[in-house]
Order: structure tokens, then sequence, then C-alpha cells
């Protein structure tokens, strides 16, 4: 039995840690809710947006968004991205977390599922991990590099504004 080649190429350049990613500004499409479960609502809906910044910039991101929101008011992010710039094509795998302000007490998850009912105009904070691939050699360097997510959410209007960096290398306490 013959070993299959490896056709994906290896990172051209070292990741440049603490390096903008990108950030991108878009909407959130209608929160399509999938029902209330044990571990609090389940919604499955899109978003787009441009990039504005980074080596993508002026490039698209769009994906799904497997969204859960828990009893607790925090929500569960789980939105497989892809980012398309000019012939590049990057695919994400975001996992994080949608906090709401400080205070903001949500109603019962049932109500949010009654007709009518509207998320408040405010932000949310927008917290998490993603991990990218590419066969794009340009930007193979992202392959394997731990990516943060950080950003906001406004839940009420849709409007997303999020940035992503090359996570950190840690300091050395060697001395």
């Amino acid at each position: 039995m013959s070993t299959p080649s490896i056709t994906t190429p290896r990172p051209t350049s070292p990741p440049t840690f603490g390096a903008t990613v990108y950030r991108f500004q878009g909407e959130l499409g209608p929160l399509n809710p999938v029902g209330l479960f044990d571990d609090g609502i389940r919604f499955v809906n899109q978003f787009e947006g441009r990039v504005v910044d980074g080596p993508f910039a002026g490039g698209r991101i769009s994906g799904p968004d497997f969204f859960v929101l828990r009893h607790d008011g925090v929500g569960e992010i789980h939105a497989p991205e892809l980012i398309e710039f000019e012939q590049h094509r990057v695919a994400l795998d975001v996992r994080g977390y949608v906090v709401p302000p400080d205070g903001m007490n949500l109603p019962p998850l049932a109500a949010l599922l009654e007709p009518g009912f509207e998320f408040p105009d405010v932000p949310f904070r927008v917290t998490g991990s993603a991990f990218a691939s590419t066969t794009s050699t340009e930007f193979t360097h992202l392959n394997g590099v731990t990516i943060v997510i950080e950003g906001q959410v406004n839940m009420g209007t849709g409007a997303l504004d999020v940035t992503a960096r090359i996570v950190d290398r840690p300091e050395s306490s060697a001395g």
C-alpha cells in the first residue's frame, strides 16, 4: 500500500507573534433558534463581513455560526469561517464566547423564543481562539498557529467588529 503524498505546502516563514491576522466588521444574520435544550438555546445563523485590517484587508469573511446561549447569559460560539481574498482562501475554526455587559441580566431563556423578543442594542464582548488552514503558499505560516479572537457583537443590531491576532510568544524566564 502506498503512502499518500502530502500536498499541503509547509509554512514558508515563521509566524509573527502578536501580528494581526484580520480585523473584520460585518453583520450577524438573523438568529434562527433551533430550540431550548438542557444547556441553553441553540441557534444557527450566518455572518458576513469585510476584512478592514491585516494581510487580508479588502477580503470577505463569512460562515455559519452555531451558537448556544446558556442559562447564565454567556453564549458559546462555534463558527467555521472562510476568508476570501484575491486568489487566497483561508478556513478558520473559531471557538469562543459571547459575554453580556457587566450587570446585564437576560430574561429566562424561554422568553427569548417568544414572538417579538429583541435583544437589547448593546455590545456583547466576543473572545475566543481559532486555527487556520490554507494551501495558499503566501499564508501557510498561519497553519498550526493559535489565533486569539477579541471584539464585540451587538446582538440587537447584528453589528460585528472582531480582531484576530497570532498568540504572543511567552516571555523567556531564563535570565
